[in-house]
């Protein structure tokens, strides 16, 4: 099968079974509903608390601090301290505090997301795979989000290079259905579709890079930009081509794409960000590192780490690590585990008391993040 016939398929009969429920149902939750409402309940499997792990390695502990972490305590049974979890990133306490809530309240399908997103970023895959299997069959669900549906997809993805193909199965399977949708609508209602099926092309693309099939990805991004009028949108896959094209070392390609970008706006000043962080990725790929202008304007975290590791290439260790701790503590929002990860390697190649620098930095974190941070970026 070919990628335009893979991305652009729908099924006729598919289409005449949502065509029917067209007037009866909202137009967010148009999806394939088989004739059999789903009788199961969905419910936990992981019921154990997980705890904070950062602080079992900081020496300077505040009791206040591990209050706050702490998702069983009652007055902490509320979606505002959900809330308060995932800003803080505390991804081990908003699992927690999920475990508590989805024993009450099973059938609540944007907690399960939210639970679900927790668990991939602390990567514990096969209980996602385990809880997911008590929901039966998905398509037997009326009002499932499409988030939930789009991470079920992904999910194989995640896990190891032996369920890739389980994966493309899945994200395909959701892209007939998409387009299917698509082709019933008026076109003054497909704008959430549209969005949809676009964030569904950004899965596959992913996998794609992953099995390092370009020729692929390249192939269906392009014919999607064909068909999308939206110079807005044009633009931004554009854009993926090139950082695609960048990943495999396609200089001659990346740049074609990115002109082609350039070509749709009205006018070349005043680029936007993501035009300026593109171009910094070229300088990056090129070791272009002296005739790099964008030093002076850089102020997105994604550039300020690009503009370290440039300085770092360029035997200015000490401006970089300068530079990378500026980052992290004038803004505590900017500590990310591959800021600190990059911090750590520095510490290792600039000084032999690298393990007591790490353990300082340890303290300093603990204070700004939450309990989703994984300790591996420390480099222990």
């Amino acid at each position: 099968m070919s990628s335009q016939s893979v991305w652009f398929a729908y099924d006729p009969q598919w289409a005449t079974s949502i065509r029917a429920r067209l007037n009866d149902t909202d137009i967010s939750d148009l999806w394939l509903i088989e004739n059999v409402t789903s009788t199961q309940t969905p419910h936990i499997i992981l019921d154990k608390y997980l705890g904070n792990p950062i602080q079992q390695i900081t020496t300077k502990k505040s009791s206040d601090n591990e209050n706050n972490y702490d998702p069983l305590r009652g007055d902490h049974q509320t979606i505002e301290s959900l809330n308060n979890f995932l800003q803080r990133q505390c991804w081990r306490s908003a699992v927690d505090w999920t475990t508590n809530y989805l024993f009450k309240y099973p059938n609540d399908y944007h907690i399960w997301f939210i639970r679900f997103a927790c668990l991939i970023k602390l990567r514990l895959f096969p209980t996602i795979e385990n809880e997911f299997e008590t929901f039966g069959n998905l398509n037997s669900y009326i009002k499932l989000p499409f988030s939930l549906r789009l991470l079920h997809a992904e999910l194989p993805i995640y896990m190891d290079s032996n369920h890739f193909h389980d994966g493309l199965d899945r994200l395909f399977r959701l892209l007939m259905i998409t387009n299917t949708i698509l082709s019933i609508l008026p076109k003054d209602q497909t704008q959430l579709w549209h969005k949809r099926r676009l964030r569904i092309l950004y899965s596959i693309a992913n996998c794609y890079i992953l099995m390092k099939r370009i020729d692929l990805i390249i192939s269906i991004i392009e014919n999607q930009i064909i068909k999308n009028e939206n110079f807005e949108q044009q633009i931004e896959l554009y854009l993926l081509i090139v950082r695609i094209l960048l990943q495999t070392g396609d200089d001659y390609n990346a740049q074609r794409a990115f002109d082609r970008a350039l070509n749709l706006l009205s006018s070349k000043e005043n680029l936007s960000n993501e035009f300026l962080l593109t171009k910094e990725l070229f300088s990056l790929f090129r070791n272009d590192f002296l005739t790099n202008k964008l030093i002076t304007t850089i102020k997105n975290p994604i550039e300020i780490n690009n503009h370290c590791v440039i300085l770092l290439y360029m035997s200015k260790m000490k401006e970089s690590l300068d530079l990378y701790e500026k980052l992290i503590r004038n803004k505590q929002e900017n500590i990310h585990e591959a800021i600190i990860y990059n911090i750590c390697t520095i510490y290792e190649l600039e000084s032999f008391r690298f393990t007591q620098k790490k353990h300082d930095l340890i303290d300093y974190i603990s204070q700004h993040i939450g309990d989703g941070f994984s300790l591996t970026a420390l480099k222990l």
